[in-house]
């Protein structure tokens, strides 16, 4: 599966740059991003066990893309995005880690002049920048808590890919406003050091919804 979509993204970003000719132009995009991380049953009883709740983390992404000329209802749009995502472990504490990702959105939709709505299908490529960042100094927080949540730091996987599906609406063929809902098919990170006497521990994945806006130059 992972070597099936690093080649359909680097496939479709290659066709698009081949489409130059009949491009209507560049992006420029932001939005918000509400990341899920999918915890594995030993990482959930721990998590359990030092009272963190865990739950959905509000990041961000920015960036620049390139859209192709509409044939026959399709364009494709190339992006390469700044992204931040995480998850928050109770209230006070949370874990972050920043992205470049390249997705290629396949989008679909029927031009009423004005406005363009569509869906899309976007398999993507991301690189992890530096280490996770977890918010909270040492010195507030428990030490077991602490050294929990610093192991996906030190174990955090630098390379996801995945694919989203969502849709969105496109006014005056130059602002686009979208949402999709992203499956990271990757690894989080993995934390073996940490719960090593747990059983059947295996790395953790994430996914969740991005929202953003788009202008078309």
């Amino acid at each position: 599966m992972k070597k099936l979509i690093v080649s359909l993204a680097a496939l479709l970003i290659a066709s698009a740059i081949s489409f130059n000719a009949n491009a209507e132009g560049f992006v420029v995009k932001g939005g918000l991003n509400y990341t899920h991380l999918d915890f594995s049953q030993s990482l959930k009883d721990q998590a359990k066990a030092l009272a963190l709740d865990v739950k959905s983390y509000s990041g961000f992404h920015a960036g620049v893309g390139y859209q192709t000329e509409d044939f026959l209802g399709f364009t494709l749009q190339p992006e390469v995005l700044y992204s931040r995502k995480g998850v928050k472990l109770g209230d006070q504490v949370s874990w972050a880690m920043n992205y470049i990702e390249i997705p290629c959105n396949i989008q679909w939709g029927i031009d009423l002049v004005a406005l363009r709505p569509f869906v899309q299908l976007s398999p993507y490529m991301g690189f992890g920048i530096g280490d996770g960042r977890i918010s909270g100094s040492k010195s507030t927080l428990n030490d077991r808590v602490y050294n929990f949540i610093e192991s996906f730091s030190k174990d955090a996987n630098k390379f996801s890919y995945g694919i989203g599906i969502g849709g969105g609406i496109e006014l005056m063929r130059k602002f686009q406003i979208s949402a999709k809902y992203v499956w990271n098919f990757g690894h989080v990170a993995d934390v073996s050091d940490y719960v090593n006497q747990a059983t059947n521990v295996k790395r953790d994945t994430a996914s969740g919804l991005e929202v953003s806006i788009a202008l078309l130059f």
